[in-house]
Order: structure tokens, then sequence, then C-alpha cells
């Protein structure tokens, strides 16, 4: 077998030898047949003749027990820490053996982005963290070349392989740096480097494996450690614990919000539909008024977010309101699916990525604000990784949808049973109210009792499924 070097390939020029170098590896093999570092794949499944298979030990899998799988696919270099078997074979391939795979990936992504020497934009914070990141690179994306993470490589794998990619055509990278636990965002931004980071806020989102918000503020916090200097910091100046996190950085700092007079301000917004809402920006340089094709006021933070950022590179007002125009919230993320013919449809609001208490309560408010639909039923998951507080805030969430103008409630896990019992111990009507183990159940339950008029908004935390409600919903009805 021929092979050649992947055609699909964005990865900037590195030679073999030198990543052997940066890697310490040990090499064996035909360089002269593969003088250039390829692009990289950790998954045999989904390898491209010429990749190099890089093969990780994670929780549950041991890449090296794909090794000869990735080689008859075509991997043309692979770099491992324990052959699991006879690689002699394979001469026309070229083998690095390393220490730990894992830190080869990620110092072969280090070395990658100085050697690519530009700009880089961080963003991290409990939640919208993808959307901000999207939002940004559509801005920016009129005005230069811009990268950004694909789909949600934001972690200690996905970072690595998301500056992997970076090629010599970009201008600038976008990336979202993720984590669960202390010490991650340190991790990812010494491997990125950034001299820009953005920070969304901080909320109860990996509650579990901190011991409170304000540790979660400091493990956020990080990413300030390994700013370079003069860095531009972007940050949330409605989050108290974002602005007092950002307080002591003498670096730049440009502030979003709703309400703080922030330098970049969204004020006066108005919900006109699910697909339409309208708002006013103002800041030192420009104030006018644009309009989105979704809406939210969690949504607006996004936002203001990105137009803080394309306002610190110069963008015209004229570019934010095209930019404006163009954007689109992540799959799950707040899709609109219809069903039916115009004027007699189901509307599902799709927002099954995650939840969390405060992502949930102004989620809530949103809904509280539509009108011209015959029923408003919530599909809610279980929250997870909450710790210790979790049936609490569950419960909190229940007596706040017995606020709403919600006619119907459908709930999914274990923890949810808290939602219930808070919005019944509230005043909901317990008639209106089915819970339901798993969500294949709610899914069957809800396809059965939704019309023509109705609005269903689904979410909860990811593990939970509820895009199997979604899924369920729209397969049967489209099938009729």
């Amino acid at each position: 077998m021929t092979i050649g070097r992947w055609s699909k390939s964005r990865v900037i020029e590195l030679s073999v030898a030198e990543v052997a170098n940066t890697l310490q590896a040990q090499i064996t093999g035909d360089l002269e047949a593969q003088p250039c570092f390829p692009s990289v794949s950790i998954d045999s499944r989904t390898l491209e003749p010429g990749q190099c298979y890089i093969a990780i030990k994670g929780k549950r899998l041991d890449g090296h027990d794909f090794l000869e799988e990735a080689l008859r696919r075509g991997a043309s270099l692979v770099i491992h820490s324990d052959s699991g078997g006879e690689l002699s074979s394979w001469k026309d391939r070229v083998f690095m053996q390393v220490d730990d795979t894992t830190a080869a990936l990620q110092n072969l992504a280090h070395f990658a982005r100085k050697k690519w020497n530009r700009s880089v934009l961080a963003i991290t914070g409990s939640m919208g963290k993808t959307t901000t990141r999207e939002f940004v690179a559509t801005l920016l994306g009129q005005k230069f070349r811009v990268f950004q993470s694909p789909g949600n490589l934001n972690n200690e794998i996905g970072v690595p392989l998301s500056l992997l990619q970076l090629s010599e055509e970009d201008q600038m990278a976008v990336l979202e740096l993720g984590m669960s636990h202390p010490g991650e965002i340190r991790l990812l931004s010494s491997l990125s480097r950034p001299d820009s980071a953005l920070l969304t806020n901080v909320a109860a989102v990996h509650l579990e494996f901190f011991s409170d918000l304000d540790a979660i503020a400091a493990a956020k916090g990080e990413i300030l450690e390994h700013l370079s200097q003069g860095g531009r910091l972007f940050f949330n100046a409605d989050d108290d614990r974002v602005t007092r996190l950002v307080s002591s950085y003498t670096g730049p700092k440009i502030s979003f919000g709703l309400h703080q007079g922030a330098d970049i301000q969204v004020s006066d917004y108005q919900i006109e539909g699910l697909d339409r809402m309208n708002f006013g920006i103002e800041s030192a340089r420009f104030d006018f008024r644009a309009t989105v094709p979704f809406a939210g006021r969690h949504l607006l933070y996004n936002v203001a977010a990105a137009v803080a950022v394309a306002y610190s590179f110069d963008l015209s007002q004229d570019e934010l309101l095209q930019g404006i125009s163009r954007f689109k919230v992540p799959s799950m993320r707040g899709q609109i699916h219809r069903i039916g013919n115009p004027g007699n449809q189901i509307t599902l609001w799709d927002d099954c990525y995650n939840s969390n208490p405060e992502g949930l309560g102004m989620v809530l408010e949103t809904v509280s604000r539509l009108e011209g639909f015959r029923h408003k039923i919530l599909a809610l998951g279980d929250m997870l990784e909450l710790g210790p507080a979790g049936p609490d805030f569950h419960y909190q969430a229940g007596r706040q949808i017995a606020q709403s103008d919600a006619d119907s409630l459908v709930t999914v896990g274990d923890g949810s049973l808290e939602i219930d019992r808070g919005a019944r111990e509230a005043g909901f009507p317990a008639e209106h109210i089915e819970h339901f183990k798993v969500a294949e159940e709610a899914a069957a339950f809800l396809a059965g009792q939704v019309v023509p008029g109705d609005l269903v908004l689904v979410k909860g935390s990811r593990r939970v499924a509820m895009d199997r409600i979604i899924r369920h919903i729209t397969g049967r009805r489209e099938s009729a």
C-alpha cells in the first residue's frame, strides 16, 4: 500500500524529525518515505489513509488495542507507548514510542501552536461557551480567516486535537476550554497560550466536583495564568464572581452584559417569537438595534460577548449588523423544530444539550414571555453533577415552574422527582405532572399527547438523553 499525505489535512508544516525530537520519542521506520508529519487521528474507525494514529489510553478504551486496525486503514505513522503486538511487518510505516501518549498529544499540540504563533482567543465559563464561540467566529470571520474548535473539542484531548488542525492560512483561532475539575483550565491554557481570554459566567455546573461556586470561579480563573502579557480579557459584568475574579488583572479589559453599565451593553430586548428577538447594543463607539433569529435572555449574553470581541478587533457597525443577522444557535442549544403544516404545527424547543439551575431559570423566563400557543409543555430531565445541593436545586426549579404559565410538566430521571415536588407544593396542578424514569418513556407519552398549536420545551443534562424525545416526536409526526 502506498501511503500519501491525507488530502483533507489542515495542519501546519512539521517534519517527522522535529516532532520526534519534541516528543523525545524512540523512532523506527523509513523517515525518507515520511518526511512531513501528517494530520492526527485518535480514532481507528474514522482514520483516513496517510494520517498519524495516536494510541490514547482512556478511561474505558485503550487505543493500543486498535493499532492493527489503524494500520490496516492506512495510518502512515503511529505514536504509541506499548505496541501490544508485532509491528515489524509494517516496514513502510513510521513508529514513535513514547512514555505517555496523552502527554505526547498535548506536547505536540503545544509545539504546533508555538510554531503557528498567531492570535488565540480562549473562551471558558460555566454556560454558553459553544454558542459564544460560534457567534465570535461568525463576526470575526467577516474580517479574518478564523479557525474555531470543531464540535465540542474542549477538554484535555479535544483542545490538543483542535490545535493540531491549525493551518498556515488561519489568521486567528477561537478555542473553547471546558473543565470539570480544578487544574484543567490551567493545563488547557498552557497548551493554547491565548493572547485573549473570555469568561462567560460562573454557575452551578460540575458543582459535584467543587466545594462551592467560589471554587468553580477560581478554577475558571486559571485561564489568566497563561494569558499573554498585555492580552485582552473579555468578561461578563453582570456576574459578580467573574468581576471579582478579573479585578486584579492589569491588562486591557472589555466588559459585556445586560445590566451593569458594561462596555458593551445589550438592552431593551423584545421577544417577538421563538425565532425572532430584537434589542439595542450600546458602546462608546456605536448605538444601534439588531435582530436575531432566536429568543431568550440567556442567548443575549452570548451576543454581547461576541460583540465585545468584535469591537476590540475594530469591526464596523455595518459589519456587526451583518454578522449578527447570520447568527445561528448550535445543535440542541435552542433549536426550533416545527412539525406539521404552516399555521397548524407542533413547536419543539430543543435545548437538550445540557441543563443547570441558572440556565433553566432563564429559559423558563422566556417560556413565560411567549404567546400564541395552545399549550406550553415542559419536558425536563435531571440536572446532573450538582453534588449534595442537587435535590434543593431541583426543588427550587419546580417552585419556579409553578410561577410560570406552563400548562403541563413532564419530568425524567430520579433527581427530577424533586422538580415535581417543588412544583406541586408551590401550586402547580398535580394532575398536570407526569414523571418517567427514562427519556424513551417520556417520548412515547408526549408523542401521543401533543397536538398542533402546542409548544414543548425539551431540556435536561446530556446524559439523560432528552434528545430522544425530539427524535421520537419528529420521526413519528413526519412519518404519519
